[in-house]
């Protein structure tokens, strides 16, 4: 089959890490936005923007739901994995190696967020995409506890979750001995 870079890019991305399902679109898309943070090239090819969630590419989505229809890709509820025609693929592609530990590197830190924790950590970290979003102002009062959460998590460092949370490191480490929760091992 020939595939063009952008469907390359998803079944990387879908495929990787033994075929562990991702478990949303939104996760998806965030996946696929670190990995074109890094890769700069990819960013010309995804086009991501400010979006209702987020940073948002339609190209992702297009090419996910023909994936979908070609049914390499299946979509139970809201988990997305590649098919046994997909595995197969993903199987025959030969992704550069660096691509391939960044993809397993995101999709690992990912796989076990929720989408809060993951749109928070996507907002703060990037905060030009949060001009068309519909949940950071929902999810603003809630920076401290997805902050923490994040922390135990081990998903990120504690000046990370200090900047999450929305406080200097000084009063983020205060509130965390205030309520009995340490961080350092």
């Amino acid at each position: 089959m020939d595939l063009n870079d952008e469907e390359k890019l998803i079944l990387y991305s879908l495929g990787a890490l033994d075929n562990t399902p991702l478990r949303s679109k939104v996760k998806i898309q965030k996946l696929l936005f670190l990995v074109s943070n890094v890769f700069k090239g990819f960013q010309g090819l995804l086009k991501f923007e400010p979006h209702l969630l987020g940073p948002y590419s339609e190209t992702v989505n297009d090419v996910l739901e023909s994936l979908v229809k070609l049914e390499l890709v299946e979509q139970r509820g809201s988990k997305y994995q590649l098919s046994q025609n997909g595995l197969r693929i993903f199987n025959a592609l030969d992704p550069k190696p660096d691509l391939v530990r960044v993809i397993e590197d995101f999709k690992a830190f990912l796989h076990d967020l929720s989408d809060e924790e993951v749109l928070t950590f996507i907002y703060v970290s990037y905060p030009d995409y949060i001009s068309e979003s519909i949940k950071w102002d929902e999810l603003k009062p809630q920076r401290l506890e997805l902050a923490i959460g994040l922390l135990k998590k081990n998903k990120v460092s504690f000046s990370k979750a200090a900047e999450i949370a929305g406080q200097d490191p000084i009063e983020f480490g205060e509130t965390l001995c205030s309520q009995g929760i340490r961080w350092r091992s």
